[in-house]
């Protein structure tokens, strides 16, 4: 397989400008720490991995080159933090250590294993955060009344004694521990406020909407894999790490099967024979090719803009679990029949898993439904909403962007005389809320901008603060890490080469925020399964195989709309206006 070979969708040419979904991811990199993280260790913990494919006009080689940058002010924060925390704890210990074990539980409260996890952890986090408030305004009010009491007196001359009285030594001591005290406790709060503050005035130029200087360079010692990725991204080839065979494209919203036999003709004898039936012999690469060619009607013939599907694509996606077992692994006995290659899907030259299939590698992937190498026709729309104007011309409504993504994945099987079909629909949410900040930056003033920053830093000040040494120390290790000699993976016998998430993922909402969301969902996927099932009808049809079984299955996943996947269910069920479902005897 030749993986410069191949598919438009491998050419770096062809990837989009920085649309809306880079910026916004791009944004979360500096203003979101734990979504950098996950980037960073995705697409840079290991160079040998697949990378997911790239859904709603994301790009990841600005999103790599941003996340980076981020990562490199974050250092200065975290490192400058480190430092005046361990100047505090030395030069101050008895003040300094209890007024962090003060602020820990309100730094807990940010963390999403506690605030999302077990409610009496949360309850415990939250007592102790009510319990550290009491304490602080304990202390303060019982250092305050001494501070007043041993600085009260001023320097006077005592008339009966001809001397000068002279303030408490012990008041002048207090006051220097106390502007100490200020000193370091306030100093590591204002350095993680300058360093938002510094994240927003770069947003607001670097990301605004229309801005070219956008792309900060490339980093040279991750040259090499941002070539790979910028290539990768638009391959046809997913190697997925995880379960999901569609990774990248979000989360499964619907999925069917219809199974029809192809030895069951219109016009044939189905009664019982000695000599087995004949059955019609299809071919799935063609049948595919019909399939799509219907589903691009929607966007190619249709006379009227307002009714077209522009946003319509149509690509291959070939789903193969990215871990491999080594064959060419020095210890192993197991013989290599791949000629001194580890895998046919690894470029032996690079050790780069292939991204691009060229089409006989697709047609055969099409025609063997059973080998690991599983073939999808990929149908993405995105739910771009288009301006109106009048018929004169005149802009009634301008478009909207939706930012959610519906693909659907068509897998058509011919095995033991039956056809199989399977529809799967995936959506993915729209980018968080918080990252859409960058769209409001570019219209304030510097001041304006300041307050921003500021205002949106108090949720996660403290946590900012208290965790910058570990953030410090895992930084360096993934740093170093990433500038030593790669692992070798002909030093495995089994090696994770599959991509786990992509980034599109990372940064998305949890699910819809509008309902006009949720219903664009529903109406692109009736639209692409009703167009998927009546192609396969008239392609049945054409060849006189009986559809009687394929058309009722079809009506019962259209009308009704019953769908169970996964897990197991006991009893009836009934779906449809009037249906009804009983059992008999009892359940087992």
């Amino acid at each position: 397989m030749n993986q410069t070979a191949a598919v438009h969708a491998g050419d770096r040419s062809a990837a989009p400008p920085m649309q809306n979904a880079t910026r916004y991811l791009c944004t979360g990199a500096y203003i979101d720490s734990r979504f950098r993280a996950r980037v960073l260790d995705e697409l840079l913990g290991d160079r040998h991995r697949a990378v997911a494919p790239s859904y709603g006009g994301t790009d990841l080689v600005p999103m790599i080159a941003h996340a980076l940058r981020a990562e490199r002010m974050a250092l200065v924060r975290d490192g400058l933090i480190t430092v005046l925390a361990a100047i505090g704890c030395l030069v101050l210990p008895w003040l300094f250590v209890p007024w962090l074990l003060t602020l820990l539980p309100f730094a807990l409260l940010t963390l999403p294993r506690i605030r999302y996890g077990s409610p009496l952890v949360r309850v415990l986090t939250m007592c102790w955060a009510a319990a550290s408030v009491l304490f602080v305004l304990l202390t303060a009010l019982s250092t305050a009344v001494a501070f007043v009491a041993e600085t009260s007196s001023y320097d006077s001359f005592d008339y009966a004694t001809g001397r000068l009285v002279r303030r408490s030594a012990l008041g002048e001591l207090m006051e220097s521990w106390l502007l100490l005290t200020l000193l370091f406790a306030l100093a590591p709060l204002a350095v993680s406020l300058a360093h938002r503050v510094r994240c927003y005035l770069a947003l607001a130029v670097d990301l605004a909407p229309g801005a070219d200087g956008g792309r900060p360079k490339e980093n040279d010692g991750h040259s090499a894999r941002m070539a790979y990725l910028s290539r990768a991204q638009w391959g046809n080839i997913a190697l997925y790490g995880a379960e999901n065979p569609f990774v990248g494209a979000g989360r499964v919203r619907r999925s069917w099967s219809i199974v029809v036999e192809m030895d069951r003709t219109k016009d044939g004898s189905n009664a019982p024979s000695p000599a087995p039936r004949e059955h019609v012999r299809i071919d799935p690469v063609d049948l595919h090719a019909f399939v799509r060619q219907r589903l691009l009607e929607m966007r190619d013939a249709v006379p009227s803009p307002s009714e077209r599907l522009g946003r319509l694509h149509i690509s291959d996606h070939l789903a193969v679990r990215g871990t491999f077992t080594r064959l060419d692994w020095e210890r192993s006995a197991a013989s290599r029949s791949w000629g001194g290659q580890s895998h046919p899907l690894i470029d032996p030259s690079s050790g780069l898993p292939h991204f691009a299939a060229p089409a006989e590698t697709v047609a055969a992937a099409i025609r063997h439904p059973q080998s690991g190498l599983r073939y999808y026709q990929r149908v993405t729309v995105g739910a771009e909403a288009p301006e109106v104007r009048s018929p004169a011309g005149h802009l009634l409504a301008p478009g909207e962007d939706q930012e959610i993504v519906v693909s659907a994945f068509i897998h058509l099987a011919v095995e033991g005389r039956m056809l199989y079909t399977r529809f799967v629909v995936t959506t993915l949410p729209p980018i968080r809320d918080e990252y859409h900040v960058v769209d409001e930056l570019p219209v304030l003033g510097k001041a304006e901008t300041v307050w921003r920053a500021l205002t949106a830093a108090r949720k996660e000040l403290v946590a900012d603060t208290l965790f910058a040494p570990a953030r410090l120390m895992r930084t360096v290790v993934r740093m170093v890490r990433a500038n030593r000699a790669a692992q070798n993976p002909a030093d495995h016998p089994v090696y994770p080469f599959g991509a786990r998430r992509s980034v599109r993922e990372m940064g998305a909402e949890a699910g819809a925020d509008r309902f006009t969301q949720v219903l664009d969902t529903d109406k692109y996927t009736k639209l692409i399964e009703r167009r998927l099932t009546d192609a396969v009808l008239d392609y049945l049809d054409a060849r006189h195989v009986d559809t009687s079984g394929y058309r009722a299955q079809a009506a019962n996943l259209t009308n009704f709309g019953a769908l169970i996947t996964g897990g197991t269910f006991n009893g009836p069920v009934a779906a449809g206006t009037g249906a009804s479902a009983t059992q008999h005897g009892e359940g087992r």
